[in-house]
C-alpha cells in the first residue's frame, strides 16, 4: 500500500479546506431524496441504513455497474465470481453468496427499477441510463417483492425527459479502450414521451496469454494457448423507455433493456501447487512441470500461459410494464395510489474456462445456462394525516437449465463429464408495512411490517457418466415447499429537525433448496433447510453545523440460525460444492458515513465499516467444529474518503476535481481454513481521480463536458478471489490501472 502517497493526499485535502474556508462563501448540503420505502422521502428521514448515489456522483465516481459500488459503501463487498467477469459475489454485513451456481439463492437482492433480478450470475452488466443507486443494508422483506437476508441494491434508471434532447458521448483510454454512448428523448408528444439509449464499449485484454514452455520441449503436456488475452471488454447495451400519461391520474410505462457481453474469461493465475496432494493421487511427477508456471499471489502478472481459456458470453434482456393509478381519497384509507409491476427477464450464459493456470490440460469446464424469470407485483400505497402504509402481493417464477461439462486430468485422455442440472421454482408473497406518527407526540414514529412467503422448488440433476474423482453416475429429481412469516418493527425519535435516532428489529428468511452441484445422489436429495436472520439495529441520522455536515451512524447485531453454507469440494473430480445448514452465526458491527460541505467549492466525504463475524455453532457429523471454520467475505475494516473540489466557474465552463480512496481489510473467500491457507485475500486500497470541465457552451441550448479520469491510478496489485483446488490454487485479481478521456455533448 502506498501509505506516504495517501498521507500526502489527506494533507492536501486538509490544506485545501483551510485555504478555501478562508475566502469562499459557505454552502449548505442539498437534500437527498430516496424511494427506499416505496415513496419519496429525504434520506435523513428514513430509519434505514442506506447509502445513495445520485447522477452527479455516478458520473464523477464512474459507476457503470454494480461492482463499482463496492468501493463506496461500508461493510459491502462486490467482486467478480471466480472464473468470470459477469457473475457477482456480493456480501453485506458478512452475508454472502459465495457459490455462483444458478440454483443458489442470493442473500443480497439486486433490483432494476423495482424488478428483482433473480441471480447474481450475469449481475455485472453495464446499465445505459443509471440515475440513482440506493444500497440498503440489513434484511429486506416487508417492502420488497423478494425477501433477502443481507440487503438490497436498487438500480434506478432515468425516466424519459419532458423536453426533447439527448446526449452523445465518446471515450478513449489505455489498452485501446473505446466507448460510445447516445441517448435521445422525444420530449412530450401529447400524452406520450419516450427515450432510447445505446452504449458500446470495447477494450483489449488487461493481460496477455502467451505460449510458454519453461522445459524447452521436454514437457509433453504443453498445449498452444487458447486466446491472445484475458479480461478484455466487448459490451453492447440497449435501453428503451416509454411513458403514456393516459389521464391526470393514470399512467403506463414500458421499458426494455439488454446487455450483451462477448469476451475472454478472467485471468486465472496459478499461485500455489501442493506436492503432497499430487503425490496422493499418484501424479507427483507433474509437480515440477506445473510449478514452472507458479506466480506469487502478491504479483498481478501481465502474462500467463493458458490452453483452455476460450470464452465468456453473457446476454441478458428484460421487459417491464409499470401501471400507476392515483386513486384519490378513499376516506379512512387516505390518499391511495395503486401500482402494478410486470416483468420478464432472460439470461443466456456460456463459458469455457481453464482452472489450472497453465497450458497443461489438468482441469477445464464450461457452463451453458438458459435462465428466465417472470414476476408480478401489485402495490397499494396510502397516506393519511398520521399514517403512511404499503401493502403488496408478489409472484415470482424462475426456470433454468444448465449444461456443465467438466474435464479433469484431460492430459491423460480422461473423458469429459457431461453434467446437467436445473430448476423450476415459484414464490408467492404478501407483505405490508405502516408508519404511524401520533399527532400528540410529533417526535415519535412507529413502523411495523409483516410478510408471508411460500416457496415451491422443483430441481433435477443428471451425471450421466462416472467422473475421474470416482463419483458414480446418477439422474435424480426432487421437490419441496417452504413457507415463512417474518416481521419488522422500528421506533424513531426526532430530537429536532436535524437529528433523529431509531431502533429496529427485523427478521430475514431465505428458502431451502437442493444443490445443483451435488457430488452424489444422496447429497442432492438431502438438500438444505431455510436460513433465518433476526437483526437488531440502532442508528442516528443528523445534519449539523447549519446543514454543512451530515453524519449518519448505524450499529447492528445479526443472529443467524440454520445458516446455509457452500463448501467447495477440492479435488472432487470437478468444481463441485456441498451446500448444507451449518448451524448458527453472529455478525455485528457498526457503520459511519460523513459528508462535510466545507465551503461552496469543496466537499469531503468519508465512511467506515467495522464487522465482527463468528460462528456460534457449526455441526459436521454431529460434532461442533465452529472453532475450525472461517467466515468468508467478512473483512474487519472497510473505509473510504472522497474529495470534490470545484476549482473554478467561468463563462466558458466549470472545472471540477474529484478523487476517492478506499481501503479493504484482509478476508478469506472460503469456509475451510485449509483452502484459505493459499486463498486468503490481503488488504488493499484503491485510488481513483477525475478532472471534469462541464457546461462548455457550443451553440444554442447545447453544452459539452470533458472528463480526464483514472481508476486504480497507483496500479495496486490485489487478489479478489481464488479457486483452491487442493492440488493447486488459481487466483483472480482486481483490474490494474485504467485511464482515459471522455467528451459528452448535451443537446
Amino acid at each position: 500500500m502506498a501509505i506516504p502517497f495517501k498521507r500526502k493526499t489527506i494533507a492536501l485535502a486538509v490544506s485545501l479546506a483551510s485555504t478555501l474556508a478562508a475566502g469562499n462563501a459557505v454552502a449548505q448540503l442539498e437534500e437527498v431524496v430516496v424511494t427506499a420505502q416505496k415513496r419519496e422521502q429525504s434520506l435523513q428521514d428514513i430509519p434505514i441504513a442506506v447509502t445513495t448515489f445520485d447522477q452527479a456522483e455516478i458520473d464523477t465516481r464512474r459507476i457503470g455497474d454494480v461492482k463499482d459500488l463496492a468501493l463506496f459503501v461500508p461493510n459491502m463487498q462486490i467482486a467478480d465470481s471466480p472464473g468470470g467477469t459477469s457473475g457477482a459475489t456480493i456480501a453485506i454485513r458478512g452475508a454472502s453468496t459465495i457459490n455462483p451456481a444458478i440454483t443458489w439463492e442470493p442473500v443480497v437482492g439486486l433490483y432494476l427499477d423495482g424488478v428483482f433480478l433473480g441471480k447474481n450470475l450475469g449481475g455485472i452488466f453495464e446499465i445505459a441510463e443509471l440515475e440513482r443507486v440506493e444500497v440498503l443494508r440489513g434484511p429486506q422483506g416487508t417492502l420488497y417483492g423478494k425477501n433477502t437476508v443481507g440487503g438490497a441494491i436498487n438500480l434506478i434508471t432515468r425516466l424519459p425527459s419532458e423536453e426533447a434532447g439527448g446526449i452523445a458521448e465518446v471515450e478513449a483510454g489505455n489498452e485501446d479502450y473505446v466507448q460510445a454512448k447516445v441517448r435521445l428523448d422525444t420530449g412530450n408528444l401529447g400524452k406520450f414521451r419516450a427515450s432510447a439509449a445505446y452504449l458500446y464499449a470495447d477494450r483489449d485484454g488487461f493481460y496477455d496469454n502467451v505460449n510458454s514452455d519453461p522445459s524447452n520441449g521436454t514437457n509433453p503436456f504443453v498445449n498452444p494457448v487458447s486466446s491472445h488475452d484475458f479480461n478484455d471488454l466487448d459490451s453492447e447495451v440497449w435501453r428503451v423507455d416509454a411513458i403514456f400519461e393516459a389521464t391526470e391520474t393514470f399512467s403506463a410505462r414500458y421499458s426494455f433493456d439488454s446487455s450483451n457481453r462477448n469476451q475472454q474469461p478472467s485471468k486465472g493465475q496459478l499461485t500455489d501447487v501442493n506436492q503432497a496432494a499430487f503425490e496422493g493421487v499418484g501424479a507427483g511427477f507433474l509437480v515440477p512441470m506445473l510449478q514452472a508456471y507458479v506466480v506469487s499471489d502478491d504479483d498481478n502478472t501481465k502474462k500467463i500461459s493458458n490452453d483452455w481459456s476460450v470464452k465468456e458470453k453473457s446476454d441478458t434482456y428484460g421487459h417491464g410494464l409499470y401501471l400507476d393509478w392515483d386513486a384519490g381519497d378513499w376516506g379512512a384509507m387516505g390518499d391511495v395510489v395503486l401500482k402494478s409491476i410486470s416483468s420478464y427477464r432472460k439470461l443466456d450464459y456460456d463459458d469455457l474456462i481453464d482452472i489450472d493456470g497453465s497450458p497443461m490440460d489438468l482441469f477445464h469446464s464450461g457452463r451453458n445456462i438458459d435462465y428466465e424469470q417472470y414476476s408480478q407485483e401489485f402495490q397499494w400505497l396510502g397516506s393519511t394525516d398520521s399514517v403512511n402504509y404499503v401493502m403488496g402481493l408478489y409472484y415470482f417464477k424462475e426456470k433454468a437449465d444448465v449444461d456443465n461439462p467438466i474435464t479433469f486430468f484431460g492430459l491423460f485422455g480422461e473423458p469429459t463429464d457431461f453434467n446437467t442440472y436445473g430448476m423450476d421454482n415459484d414464490s408467492y408473497a404478501a407483505y405490508g408495512q405502516a408508519e404511524w406518527r401520533p399527532e400528540s407526540i410529533e417526535q415519535l414514529s412507529l413502523t411495523a411490517g409483516v410478510r408471508y412467503t411460500e416457496e415451491d422448488r422443483d430441481q433435477y440433476i443428471n451425471h450421466p457418466n462416472a467422473s475421474t474423482g470416482g463419483v458414480g453416475a446418477f439422474d435424480e429429481t426432487d421437490s419441496d415447499s417452504w413457507n415463512n412469516t417474518s416481521g419488522t418493527f422500528v421506533a424513531g425519535w426526532d430530537f429536532d429537525d436535524d437529528i433523529n435516532v431509531y431502533a429496529k428489529v427485523a427478521q430475514g428468511w431465505k428458502s431451502g433448496g437442493f444443490n445443483g452441484e451435488a457430488p452424489t445422489a444422496a447429497t442432492f436429495h438431502e438438500g438444505y433447510d431455510p436460513e433465518e436472520v433476526l437483526a437488531y439495529e440502532i442508528g442516528m441520522k443528523s445534519r449539523l453545523l447549519d446543514d454543512h455536515l451530515q453524519l449518519n451512524v448505524a450499529a447492528f447485531y445479526n443472529d443467524i440460525s440454520d445458516m446455509q453454507v457452500s463448501i467447495f469440494l477440492e479435488g472432487s473430480g470437478g468444481a463441485a460444492s456441498n451446500v448444507k445448514n451449518a448451524g448458527a452465526a453472529t455478525t455485528q458491527g457498526f457503520e459511519v458515513e460523513l459528508v462535510y460541505q466545507v465551503v461552496e467549492a469543496l466537499r469531503l466525504s468519508a465512511n467506515y465499516g467495522y464487522l465482527d463475524a463468528d460462528y456460534d455453532e457449526f455441526k459436521e457429523n454431529g460434532v461442533d467444529v465452529k472453532n475450525f471454520k472461517d467466515v468468508p467475505y467478512a473483512p474487519e475494516n472497510m473505509a473510504s474518503l472522497a474529495l470534490d473540489w470545484q476549482i473554478g466557474t467561468w463563462t466558458w465552463g466549470v472545472l471540477d476535481f474529484h478523487t476517492d480512496w478506499s481501503y479493504n481489510d484482509n478476508y478469506v473467500p472460503y469456509i475451510e481454513p485449509s483452502q484459505n491457507a493459499t486463498a486468503k485475500i490481503d488488504s488493499y486500497d484503491i485510488l481513483n481521480a477525475s478532472l471534469m470541465l462541464s457546461e462548455v457552451p457550443v451553440g444554442s441550448d447545447m453544452t459539452m463536458q470533458f472528463t480526464l479520469w483514472g481508476k486504480n491510478i497507483t496500479d495496486e496489485d490485489y487478489r479478489q478471489n481464488t479457486i483452491p483446488f487442493g492440488l493447486w490454487t488459481v487466483s483472480y485479481f482486481g483490474d490494474p490501472v485504467s485511464y482515459g478521456l471522455s467528451a459528452r455533448l448535451n443537446f
